[in-house]
């Protein structure tokens, strides 16, 4: 694909910006109304679309780590969806780890063939304000690199300790890794100039720290009792 075409396609990233938003924002608004911090069906829905969106954007920027993530986290979200529908329709683990394989060699296969010589690279749309003074050091990509494996690995997380309830649950380690990637991710994305992948970040940190302070807020209320 031309440099042109990608410009042009650049801001249907802003799609699943929208949907990641949006999910922490009506996954916050339930559970302040219910005091406690609560997974909703709505916001693994708005994840599902966000990954879609995401996978097609880095596919089409040549980015393959944020495409290979989504992917996997694509699994993670139709797996909460299905615990939390007829529980005679709820997938095998084997089912589970079939589909994650799937996420893993399906991107991976499409990269290789596609673009065998640049996995990663910024996207052609870029409002880096630092461009091109501003060199990307290995320092910076180390960087970045740890805010989306922590905003990856949260994910992970949370699927195992689904796994183990059989119950789409937040837990308090799911935020905590949610703030320390957002932080990371906000710094190493802005001086990028990617608003596709800063937006997530930036709007989701309010809520992260709010469903913590319900957790802690339900902890404390449940030792006085």
């Amino acid at each position: 694909m031309s440099e042109e075409w990608r410009q042009f396609f650049y801001p249907l990233g802003f799609i699943s910006s929208i949907a990641f938003t949006s999910r922490f924002l009506v996954q916050w608004i339930y559970s302040e109304s219910k005091q406690e911090s609560i997974a909703t069906r709505s916001f693994w829905v708005l994840s599902l679309i966000g990954n879609i969106a995401l996978i097609v954007h880095s596919s089409i920027q040549v980015q393959y780590p944020i495409c290979l993530i989504q992917s996997f986290n694509g699994v993670i979200a139709i797996r909460n969806l299905n615990l939390m529908g007829q529980r005679d329709k709820i997938w095998s683990i084997k089912t589970v780890i079939f589909l994650l394989c799937a996420a893993f060699f399906v991107p991976t296969l499409g990269f290789y063939v596609g673009s065998p010589q640049e996995w990663i690279r910024v996207p052609v749309h870029s409002f880096n304000f630092f461009t091109p003074a501003f060199t990307f050091s290995l320092f910076w990509h180390f960087l970045g690199s740890m805010g989306v494996f922590l905003f990856s690995i949260r994910f992970w997380v949370q699927w195992i300790d689904t796994e183990r309830s059989q119950t789409s649950t937040l837990s308090e380690s799911f935020w905590w890794l949610s703030i320390l990637g957002a932080c990371l991710s906000l710094i190493y994305f802005f001086f990028l100039g990617d608003l596709v992948n800063l937006l997530g970040p930036l709007f989701g940190i309010i809520p992260y720290i709010r469903n913590l302070m319900l957790i802690r807020n339900k902890s404390a209320l449940y030792g006085r009792s």
